[in-house]
């Protein structure tokens, strides 16, 4: 089943008949490579050899199938963050006319407004916001992928106290509107890191959104920054319904939401994350979560500080 044996005639220089073995290495019925024993003179073959072509064989079929799949994973994962990038150019420009309409008629540019079409702008505006924010992941989970992602990050010296200050101010509102209560704690003299801003506003942003989301009413949530060795932690502390350890196996993953009755009006992709990690990764750092069921969670941003105070 793994080659012929035959005599093969060989140059005039050389010695007129050798043996030789043929063997194919196969993939899915395809021929994808072939394996030749040769022998300078004839009758030297042994069953040995034949045996050990046929295990040489058996191990190069199995490396020519990784390689396949593995060639077939990334361009999947091309085409994929492709498409996201399509979708999120062409969904991006109605998005942001819409908004645009909506926020004339709540700010009364066409004429004062009563109660119940100020409460159907308040959903319009509701609606664009939460679709904004799937287009936007969908276009970073594309472009900050660690494996496909074609973003070139712009490292630079960051404030990682002031990013999140700014984050926490403009969560206040949608916080206290679900009356949490949204704090700080950043260590003083937190060294300043080289990073792509961008990339690392969006992964905190992310972690806020979903504390907000999975926190129960009048509780509190908590935004940290210290420093840790060469590195500086970020974390975002809820005192939501906690996660078990094995869902927290699976909360990084692309499109992974924990299916649970009481998040079942949380509306999202599964990417924010995945995108979180991304981040991380993309900085040669991590994320991470620390959960107890009943006890809320903690998820982490860990990024090297870089050459900034090297």
């Amino acid at each position: 089943p793994y080659g012929i044996h035959r005599t093969l005639p060989l140059p005039q220089d050389a010695p007129q008949h050798a043996d030789w073995i043929l063997a194919h290495i196969r993939v899915k019925n395809v021929i994808v490579g072939v394996v030749c024993l040769f022998f300078d003179e004839p009758n030297k073959m042994s069953n040995d050899h034949q045996a050990t072509v046929e295990t040489l064989i058996d191990s190069l079929t199995i490396c020519a199938t990784h390689i396949r799949l593995v060639a077939r994973h990334e361009k999947l994962g091309r085409n994929q963050s492709e498409f996201m990038r399509i979708v999120s150019h062409d969904l991006r420009s109605p998005l942001t006319s819409i908004q645009g309409f909506a926020s004339m008629l709540e700010a009364g540019s066409v004429g004062e407004l009563n109660k119940q079409q100020e409460h159907f702008v308040e959903k319009i505006l509701s609606g664009i916001s939460q679709m904004t924010s799937l287009v936007e992941n969908f276009q970073d989970a594309g472009r900050y992928d660690p494996e496909t992602g074609f973003y070139e990050m712009q490292r630079k010296p960051c404030d990682v106290g002031e990013i999140i200050r700014k984050i926490v101010s403009n969560h206040i509102v949608p916080a206290e509107k679900q009356e949490l209560h949204l704090k700080t704690q950043i260590e003083e003299d937190l060294p300043i890191i080289f990073a792509d801003s961008n990339m690392l506003e969006r992964a905190i942003i992310n972690l806020v959104d979903n504390a907000i989301k999975y926190t129960p009413n009048g509780r509190e949530i908590v935004v940290k920054a210290l420093r840790n060795g060469d590195s500086v932690h970020i974390a975002v502390k809820d005192n939501g319904l906690g996660i078990s350890p094995e869902n927290q196996k699976l909360l990084f993953e692309r499109h992974v939401r924990i299916p649970r009755a009481e998040h079942k009006r949380v509306k999202g992709s599964g990417l924010g994350l995945f995108i979180v990690r991304s981040v991380a990764r993309r900085h040669g750092g991590e994320a991470w979560v620390e959960s107890e069921e009943g006890n809320g969670s903690t998820f982490f941003i860990k990024v090297p500080i870089g050459e900034v105070n090297m």
